[in-house]
């Protein structure tokens, strides 16, 4: 029921995600009648469709937001951002792509930054902040491979062939379901599969099928069952949280710089190892700092757009 509920909250993102889009071009100076036609048919699509884009344009109207129509990057304003604050900017592409590589569509997020795509078979992707996905569309159908962060597939509206999705040593072939994937550069992978099924091969070794609730790690070339609060802990990234259970400090500063530029940096050997739980909101380092100076024996200090963590006593 849990990991149901977890599902059914990606759902409800991906639509107001559709839904900011939406409201986006409505609004600007080159939306024409043929988008207006599209748009009102996405409105028929699904009674929810009106129903959360109206809870959106009443947000938008009361905070007078705006998208910068010429920018390069057209910032998004989802119901979710408006209503909780902070968290990472959301960028929505759709056929759109930031750079070309050798006939590859090279998406990349900054330090903060949410991208959600569609590719050319109709697949969607959240991709996470500071990461690189690179897709090529091949007459079988779409090659994704993540260079490195983290992405979010969802395969529900895809057309024909299979997707083929590659991050560290390993690959994952899927038709249907929703997933996410996650690697650092030259590090090993992990694929937790959130409905659906896929089958996965690290390099030549032999192909796992990946179940529903099921998480593959490339280091241990294991296929487990994941119970719904580590399935939650692994997905808060897309409703701007994080959530640590007896994580070092270390990791957890790790991922809490991905979406700040104020960084965090541990000025002592000694406190790498510290561990820390708990749910904390992302984008907001410095109230980060603050919660582990009450939270552990640290001390915070600010230089720049450094916060530097120190043991509690230690000399300036």
């Amino acid at each position: 029921m849990v990991v149901r509920n977890i599902i059914e909250r990606v759902a409800l993102a991906w639509l107001e995600r559709e839904a900011a889009r939406w409201l986006a071009r409505l609004h600007a100076d080159d939306c024409d009648e043929r988008e207006r036609v599209r748009f009102r048919q996405w409105l028929r699509v699904d009674p929810k469709h009106a129903t959360v884009f109206e809870e959106l344009t009443a947000v938008w109207e009361l905070v007078g937001a705006r998208v910068p129509v010429h920018a390069p990057r057209p910032m998004q304003v989802t119901r979710r951002r408006l209503l909780l604050g902070g968290g990472a900017t959301l960028t929505a592409v759709a056929g759109g792509f930031f750079a070309q590589s050798a006939g590859a569509e090279v998406y990349r997020t900054d330090v903060g930054e949410l991208r959600s795509l569609v590719l050319a078979d109709r697949s969607k992707v959240l991709l996470d902040a500071d990461s690189e996905l690179r897709v090529r569309n091949r007459d079988t159908g779409c090659e994704a491979t993540l260079e490195r962060g983290r992405a979010h597939f969802d395969l529900q509206a895809r057309t024909t062939g299979s997707l083929v999705v590659r991050a560290g040593n390993c690959h994952l072939s899927i038709e249907r379901g929703t997933f996410e994937i996650e690697t650092g550069e030259g590090s090993a992978a992990r694929i937790l599969m959130l409905s659906g099924a896929g089958a996965v091969r690290q390099s030549e070794s032999q192909i796992k099928t990946l179940a529903t609730g099921h998480l593959f790690d490339e280091t241990s070339t294991s296929v487990a069952p994941m119970p719904a609060t580590e399935v939650e802990r692994l997905t808060a990234w897309q409703d701007g949280r994080a959530i640590f259970n007896n994580d070092s400090l270390a990791a957890a500063v790790q991922i809490m710089n991905r979406y700040d530029r104020q960084r965090l940096t541990l000025e002592d050997a000694g406190t790498v190892d510290l561990r820390i739980s708990g749910t904390f909101r992302v984008g907001d380092n410095a109230a980060f700092a603050e919660a582990l100076k009450a939270m552990l024996p640290l001390e915070v200090e600010a230089s720049d757009e450094i916060l530097h963590l120190t043991p509690r006593g230690s000399a300036s």
